[in-house]
């Protein structure tokens, strides 16, 4: 910064604003680096609508992977960005193969592996308040559910990768589960 007179009282005002904007700038940069990657954000971006992806998928996948979709839409249509993101929402062990049948068109076969488990839990009220507890067999073991990571369907699926391709190109997409 170049100084405008140069008297003390501006040399006075310009040693303020280094210590406090210098601090200031820190914790901006500080904020942003780490932003991106809090899924509150996701959920704000989603409930009000922020993203062309909400009207695609689910609030739950869009929250675990919007940071990584959002970088990758930077390249959107190159074969790295679209690996990147099925990784990210169906993990690293998804099995992703490109067919390029001719010119302009695009067959994504992907056979999900991911497998998530949830306890079943069941709520009752007591005291006025929810009380939240794990539901057990006969023999005292806890009820699990098992799912698939990432889509639960190939329409999910399609959706999200619709807005993802570049435009011209025709793309299939199959997506099998549990290989």
């Amino acid at each position: 910064m170049q100084n405008f007179k140069g008297d003390p009282t501006e040399l006075k005002f310009r040693a303020v604003h280094e210590a406090v904007g210098g601090s200031m700038s820190l914790q901006k940069e500080l904020f942003f680096e780490g932003a991106y990657e809090c899924f509150e954000l996701g959920s704000v971006l989603y409930d009000t609508k922020r993203a062309p992806l909400t009207n695609a998928i689910t609030k739950e996948i869009f929250r675990e992977s919007f940071a990584t979709i959002f970088q990758q839409f930077q390249e959107a249509g190159s074969g790295e960005s679209y690996i990147y993101v099925f990784k990210k929402i169906f993990g690293d062990d998804v099995d992703i193969e490109f067919v390029i049948p001719g010119p302009g068109k695009l067959q994504i076969n992907i056979e999900a592996q991911g497998i998530e488990e949830s306890n079943f839990i069941a709520r009752q009220v007591v005291d006025n308040q929810y009380v939240f507890e794990d539901v057990v067999d006969q023999e005292g073991d806890i009820l699990v559910f098992q799912t698939i990571k990432g889509f639960q369907s190939q329409y999910e699926l399609e959706q999200m990768l619709f807005e993802m391709v570049p435009a011209g190109i025709y793309t299939e997409i199959t997506l099998n589960f549990g290989g």
